[in-house]
């Protein structure tokens, strides 16, 4: 441990445990004082960032306004804890530049009101809690709105008060809808209570200073970040938020620990249950008691997941604040290469039997180490598919439908190698550094491996790599492209070693040869699909700051055709089979009613209506399902809780988005025969 993190930890256990206040807000907050290192080290930080970064010149400069604000959020994000006082004393318009000089002073107070303030929330819960069962009220017809960076922050600490009382009711049901007994409720709040004031309490310096420092850095965008000295293990946790464990990827958001996706190949993905946006609320381990994980550091959430392999862990998620607790057991492991590779399968859309040959990429992927020691028959995603496609033309598939549904990317050079199966050879995609100079890669190898019609399925967790591929698809003509709007991650990022830690920033950015950027917007789809996920929880523009789509030069290029002049008919039919489809009408409706759920501003705090809504929600779900079933000969289920099965096993038949896309290359066919010979 340096000289430097041993005096930061004696200063923050003095400073929290002592009684060293100072005024501010119209209350006390702990005092948490930048050291001299802190300060050089933030003006080390915002120079490297300014000098480095792709956007440091003139789009940093319309953001840095947004810096204090951006505080705020980091610190507060359901506007819970600060009122209006505190953020007027403050003078938050000051910050950024405050920063720039290394003048830490008034944001670490602003932080230091934020803990204190945590745990006077924590102290008032636990006094209502100790009082006994019957202390919270759940039979008035109040409403507990809902708070983002929209929220006016409240006027005084009365009307705080008034919001925390709101906020523990809302928990209090949230478990009691969970089937917990009251008595059980109030035992849980108050362990969770308990634990979360323990964590304030060990707060760390370096956790104040990357807070602050982050919040300024994600003005650029919200994939720059400081990463603290740290060892290995923590810092692939904080580069890539993966749970090596079970495979998947976390962010915090508000209390919570909420999942972003899963790895390809991983337990989690292997298992089925787990989805992006589910919450985890608890974890187990093997046989013990759930432990409850609400307000808990991300990197402390991802210590209790992690684990040896073959031992098991058990997670209590939660989809939203009214859906059912699910209880997921797994296996730890490694994630698996071959779980991983491209796969194919040939499935029957045609009226008359025709067959369309259908190949999944979970990720792209290139065994390097192979590779670069000369083994002639290293893995890699190009290769396995050229060996798929040969395998899918002795089966006489009609064409093929390419999968990259869920697939977040992985080998850039792997996109551009596996789209020159499919073209002659040709620029694939361009990228843009922060000094302006454009780098173009693409294919160089005349074979094509597939010259017949082919698609591109995607859907908004298809990004990077992916965004890259169908980008080239649609550009060159070569197909169409299928499915919901795609992530829109369309930056590079680097890091850059620095006094203590390193930064993470963003240097390049991805170009499709027709010079629009991948980033912000993604791909937009010749026919588009509903989505199961919600835009504004999921992708690229979900995020505050993402760098702004944007365009540059064309680069010159053939276009073997022209598959969009066919989009009108094709959607005309496409509309037409639908309306009768009942695996397609059942994905309209969950979607119709995972929005309207989405889209309510205000949470019931009558614990009888609450209980109504859930069954409402859960007869609407149930309704949709067997009108499913009755559309397709099956018989009909009586609950909800016979929804959850293995999504392993689910017949391809069932997945409405890959059949309608392989029904759509049919029509395509059909509308343009010549497409065989392409």
């Amino acid at each position: 441990m340096s000289v430097r993190s041993l005096l930061r930890k004696i200063a923050i256990r003095v400073l929290l445990l002592s009684s060293t206040f100072v005024w501010i807000g119209s209350t006390y907050a702990l005092s948490i004082e930048p050291t001299q290192e802190d300060s050089i080290l933030a003006q080390v930080i915002t120079r490297e960032l300014e000098r480095r970064h792709l956007a440091s010149d003139v789009l940093f400069a319309e953001r840095k306004p947004m810096v204090g604000q951006l505080i705020l959020k980091a610190i507060d994000p359901s506007r819970s804890l600060l009122t209006q006082d505190d953020i007027r004393q403050a003078d938050i318009d000051r910050l950024p530049d405050q920063i720039e000089r290394g003048s830490l002073s008034t944001v670490y107070q602003l932080y230091g009101l934020s803990l204190t303030r945590s745990e006077a929330r924590l102290d008032y819960w636990l006094d209502i809690l100790n009082q006994g069962v019957g202390s919270i009220d759940l039979s008035d017809q109040e409403e507990l709105r809902i708070r983002d960076e929209e929220t006016p922050w409240v006027t005084d600490l009365t009307s705080l008060k008034d919001l925390w009382r709101k906020q523990l009711e809302n928990q209090a049901i949230g478990l009691l809808l969970a089937d917990r007994t009251e008595d059980e409720t109030y035992k849980a709040l108050i362990r969770r209570y308990n634990s979360q004031k323990n964590r304030i309490e060990q707060t760390r310096p370096d956790d104040i200073f990357a807070g602050v420092i982050n919040a300024y850095a994600s003005a650029y965008d919200p994939h720059t970040s400081y990463l603290p000295p740290a060892d290995s293990e923590t810092f692939n946790i904080n580069m890539s938020l993966s749970l090596q464990g079970i495979g998947a990827v976390l962010q915090s958001e508000d209390e919570f620990t909420k999942v972003v996706s899963l790895i390809p190949g991983g337990p989690a993905e292997m298992d089925g249950r787990l989805k992006p946006a589910d919450r985890i609320l608890s974890i187990a381990q093997g046989t013990e008691p759930f432990e409850d994980v609400v307000g808990w550091r991300l990197d402390e959430v991802v210590q209790k997941i992690r684990g040896p392999k073959g031992s098991q862990v058990r997670l209590e998620v939660q989809a939203s604040d009214d859906a059912p607790h699910r209880e997921i057991v797994l296996i730890r492991d490694r994630v698996q290469l071959e779980e991983q590779s491209a796969k194919s399968q040939v499935i029957e859309a045609g009226t008359n039997g025709e067959k369309v040959g259908i190949i999944t990429i979970p990720t792209f992927y290139s065994d390097f180490t192979a590779k670069q020691a000369g083994d002639p028959n290293y893995r890699s995603t190009t290769r396995d598919v050229k060996k798929l496609l040969d395998e899918l033309r002795t089966q006489d598939v009609q064409g093929i439908v390419v999968d990259l549904r869920n697939n977040g990317g992985g080998s850039l050079q792997e996109a551009y190698e596996l789209f020159g199966l499919f073209i002659p050879r040709g620029p694939v995609v361009q990228i843009r550094s922060a000094g302006g100079r454009t780098d173009v890669r693409g294919d160089r190898d005349p074979d094509v491996s597939w010259e017949g019609p082919m698609a591109v399925l995607v859907n908004r967790l298809s990004a990077s790599a992916s965004e890259i591929f169908a980008g080239a698809v649609q550009d060159y003509g070569r197909g169409l492209v299928i499915g919901s709007q795609t992530f829109g991650k369309g930056t590079v990022q680097a890091l850059l070693p620095v006094n203590e830690g390193q930064l993470k920033l963003t240097i390049a950015k991805f170009y499709r040869i027709s010079g629009q950027s991948t980033q912000h917007q993604g791909v937009i789809p010749d026919i588009q699909f509903p989505s199961a996920f919600d835009p504004k929880e999921i992708g690229e523009s979900a995020l505050d700051t993402a760098l702004p789509w944007d365009q540059i030069r064309s680069l010159r290029y053939r276009p073997l055709d022209t598959p969009q002049a066919r989009v009108a008919q094709l959607i005309d039919r496409h509309q037409a089979r639908i309306a009768s489809d009942p695996n397609f009408k059942a994905l309209l409706k969950r979607t119709e009613r995972a929005l309207e759920l989405s889209s309510e501003t205000g949470i019931s705090l009558h614990l009888e209506t609450r209980i109504k809504e859930r069954e409402d929600n859960n007869q609407a779900l149930l309704d949709i399902e067997n009108a499913r079933r009755t559309g397709l000969g099956l018989p009909t289920i009586a609950s909800v809780s016979e929804l959850e099965r293995d999504a392993k096993e689910t017949d391809p038949k069932d997945d409405a988005s890959l059949m309608e896309s392989a029904r759509i290359l049919l029509d395509e066919i059909q509308i343009n025969p010549r497409l065989a010979g392409l």
